[in-house]
């Protein structure tokens, strides 16, 4: 267990009252910003017009493009990185313009930049070597020569290796891992920007990652003597290669120096999200559903039409499936997911977390689905590009899903409302003012469990930050279930009365009725009579005895 705790001792309050500095940073950090060249963010109003905004000399200056321009009339800036700047100049926000430093000093921060972003990161690693530049061209200039990508620059002043250990590797795996392997591994350094020259690893590779190639074509064709060029192999390899990448919603488009394949197998790539959502055995499934259907409640037949007719209706909809755990939320995804996916219809489950995710058919958490950032905010959306295989899938899809929704941030939410109101503009204008874009989406959990992590964060902060405190929260229709549908699968009389008992009492403790502060655990536990099956006794008796005898005291507490 773990405490979050503050000690306060007569120390600190002497210190305080004698109101003496508590913080103290030296020197203080300039954070330096830096863009491609004519990629420079720019804000304005929502009802400006854009012609005036672009007219404006604010547009065209930047911190990174004054300090361009101070290069080419101060020799002192000359002799520094625009990392070094803030060490001898001010920026001068209302100017827009770097200054002479009077007095101090400082340090300057770049902005981070992951591998994966390209030509950003490349910027970013000569920003903290050359000097004197006047134009993003001299940024690519090394020993006169000038190259023609920041890429390029920086391999040759050696900032990028020559990936000799990831060829070595896949040489290496060739010996006894098979081409598909080979395939997936490739894909892996592909995914994790790890690879410095992409097209260098390929070329030498290529025949290592291919090697099942023309056996798979040959199987394919039925045709045994089939001959195959290289440039038609590495195709195929290509085509192999994106489906992979697809899997992970990216694509060899987002990689500037690796070929794309040419012929009409890309195009399978393209929709393999959505094949993979209709991979269903429709005649098993509506087996499955009728046998499912057949065995629900009043009650949750009741929630199953009221999901049914929003997605029938094509209109659109947002319901939260509220109930304690044992009322057969799950029960219900399954029988929606039969229904639909035996009509050939779409329909993504996600869960907040990856165990909950397990138990959907066909699920994945919700970051994983949708490209969620991963410290959202407010206004944040999602990695979901119109156009894009996985946005594709967003428009084909009937319902979501997503089990645990209590559980993540309401900027979760809100992040794939905006996606989802993007991408389905384009099917219809008006799907631009409807909660996710008109798409009929199901939410389910219990407020009594988990709620989002908020750091250090008060009750406030928590309960602020659930989904019932999000705008979207207005549109949901809340459903309810109260029975409870593991009492109804026990025979024995006497375990169901325990289990009701457990279960009144797991839910009395979520609403607030049962513990105070004060009460110790084992008082606690004895006073609500915890009652557990002999079987279950008998192990853990068995598990103390050998392990830790000391507890079985405590057990038969427990037991009483």
């Amino acid at each position: 267990m773990y405490y979050d705790c503050r000690y306060i001792s007569s120390c600190e309050a002497s210190w305080r009252l004698f109101k003496f500095e508590v913080q103290y940073k030296h020197p203080p950090v300039q954070r330096l910003s830096f863009h491609l060249e004519n990629e420079q963010n720019i804000v304005y109003e929502e009802d400006e017009d854009i012609d005036v905004v672009l007219a404006k000399p604010s547009t065209k200056t930047t911190m990174f493009m004054a300090w361009m321009e101070l290069n080419k009339i101060d020799t002192k800036a000359r002799e520094l990185t625009y990392s070094d700047a803030p060490s001898e100049f001010v920026w001068d926000q209302k100017a827009k313009k770097w200054k002479p430093r009077q007095r101090n000093m400082s340090i300057g921060r770049l902005y981070y930049v992951p591998p994966g972003c390209g030509d950003n990161y490349y910027l970013r690693c000569l920003l903290t070597v050359v000097r004197g530049a006047t134009s993003f061209k001299d940024y690519m200039k090394h020993n006169n020569v000038q190259y023609a990508s920041f890429r390029e620059a920086c391999y040759a002043r050696g900032f990028l290796g020559d990936d000799r250990e990831y060829i070595d590797g896949i040489v290496e795996s060739s010996q006894w891992a098979s081409a598909r392997a080979l395939r997936s591994l490739f894909v892996s350094l592909l995914s994790a920007d790890t690879l410095a020259r992409t097209e260098d690893v390929w070329s030498k590779t290529w025949q290592y990652l291919s090697d099942d190639i023309l056996h798979r074509q040959r199987k394919s064709f039925q045709n045994p003597d089939l001959r195959l060029s290289d440039s038609e192999i590495q195709n195929y390899t290509m085509v192999e290669i994106e489906k992979l990448l697809k899997e992970q919603s990216k694509s060899l488009l987002d990689y500037e120096s690796m070929p794309f394949p040419e012929h009409d197998g890309s195009v399978v790539g393209h929709s393999r999200l959505i094949s993979d959502e209709l991979n269903y055995d429709r005649k098993a499934l509506s087996l499955e559903h009728d046998r499912l259907f057949s065995n629900m409640t009043t009650e949750q037949k009741s929630v199953y039409s009221n999901i049914i007719s929003a997605v029938n209706s094509d209109k659109g909809g947002v319901f939260f499936v509220y109930g304690y755990g044992g009322t057969g939320k799950t029960y219900i995804w399954r029988t929606l997911s039969a229904a639909l996916r035996s009509k050939g219809d779409i329909v993504l489950n996600v869960a907040s977390s990856g165990i909950a995710s397990l138990l959907l058919p066909g699920g994945r958490t919700a970051h994983s689905r949708f490209g969620i950032p991963l410290n959202p905010h407010e206004g944040s959306d999602c990695n979901i590009r119109k156009g894009t295989p996985l946005a594709d899938l967003m428009i084909r899809c009937k319902v979501i899903i997503w089990d645990e929704a209590p559980m993540m941030h309401k900027h979760c939410f809100e992040a794939i409302n905006n996606s989802l109101q993007d991408i389905m503009e384009d099917v219809c204008a008006s799907n631009k003012d409807k909660p996710f874009g008109g798409k009929t989406v199901v939410f389910g959990g219990d407020f009594r469990q988990i709620l989002p992590v908020v750091p250090k964060g008060t009750r406030q902060n928590i309960v602020n930050a659930t989904i019932n405190s999000s705008y979207l929260w207005k549109h949901c229709t809340v459903l309810r279930l109260t029975k409870n549908m593991r009492l109804q699968s026990l025979d024995d009389i006497e375990e169901r009365a325990k289990l009701k008992e457990f279960s009144e009492w797991i839910a009395s403790i979520g609403d607030g009725g049962v513990g105070t502060e004060n009460e110790k655990v084992l008082l606690l536990l004895k006073s609500q009579r915890i009652c557990l099956s002999s079987i279950l006794v008998t192990r853990l008796q068995l598990l103390l005895k050998t392990l830790i005898p000391c507890l079985e005291i405590l057990l038969m507490i427990l037991c009483s």
